[in-house]
């Protein structure tokens, strides 16, 4: 989706001499939709939209300062749909619009769009033009202050859709998990056994000393043999939730 923003201080729409739309201070947003837009560019234009500081603090003397949002600031907001936007002019002189998306599939996104809008702020102070009607469009540009969105390149990527495991492939990551916890169980004995091995055996300690140590050693192991389970069995949750 492409969209050209004007902050102004007042806009409107008339079709056929007849004035449909109008606002006050805030911003007139031209949208343009093309063929390869989703409900990702829309959603992702219609946050933007409302979350862009274009406004100073009101004070006096104050002209630009990039403070506020059209939210913040409490301003309204007229959109109108321009398929125009998506015209491609590297061949030739005529626009080539085959970039936009059809009028039939257009209208519903165009419509979700201003009921995203109003969903995100305040419905009353969301307005907009007459899909596909030839419209007269005036405002009186505050600044003025001109920008241009284009989802191609300002939209992060869509997300994409994780691929789901097969029952084989789930059950086979199961057992690679589950053969992972007895190889470092079995590991954690080797290294005990190895360390009671080289305990000293007439050192010169008193059996009671040598008891103690032993006790003390053993303790250190348990606790890290419990740690290494514990965080085996979360890992192994966590895998298998998440397919």
């Amino acid at each position: 989706m492409k969209a050209v923003i004007q902050r102004c201080t007042s806009a409107s729409v008339t079709v056929d001499g007849k004035v449909i739309s109008s606002i006050g201070r805030g911003i007139l947003c031209l949208i343009g939709i093309g063929t390869n837009d989703t409900e990702h560019e829309s959603q992702w234009l219609a946050s933007k939209l409302l979350a862009m500081r274009l406004f100073p603090e009101d004070k006096e003397g104050e002209s630009w300062g990039w403070k506020r949002s059209v939210v913040d600031a409490g301003y309204e907001v007229l959109c109108v749909s321009q398929f125009t936007l998506m015209a491609n002019l590297k061949k030739g002189s005529k626009p080539d619009f085959h970039g936009a998306m059809s009028s039939e599939t257009s209208k519903q996104m165009y419509l979700d769009f201003l009921q995203d809008l109003r969903q995100k702020y305040q419905a009353d102070k969301i307005q907009d033009g007459e899909f596909g009607a030839m419209m007269d469009v005036q405002l009186v540009n505050d600044g003025p202050v001109t920008l241009i969105l284009d989802s191609t390149t300002d939209a992060p990527a869509r997300p994409t859709a994780k691929t789901p495991l097969s029952n084989d492939l789930k059950q086979k990551r199961k057992a690679e998990l589950a053969q992972k916890a007895v190889e470092k169980s079995e590991r954690l004995a080797q290294e005990k056994a190895g360390r009671e091995q080289q305990l000293p055996r007439n050192g010169g300690e008193t059996e009671e000393e040598r008891a103690e140590l032993i006790a003390k050693e053993k303790e250190l192991i348990d606790s890290a043999e419990q740690k290494s389970k514990e965080l085996a069995d979360r890992f192994k949750v966590a895998m298998t939730e998440s397919y």
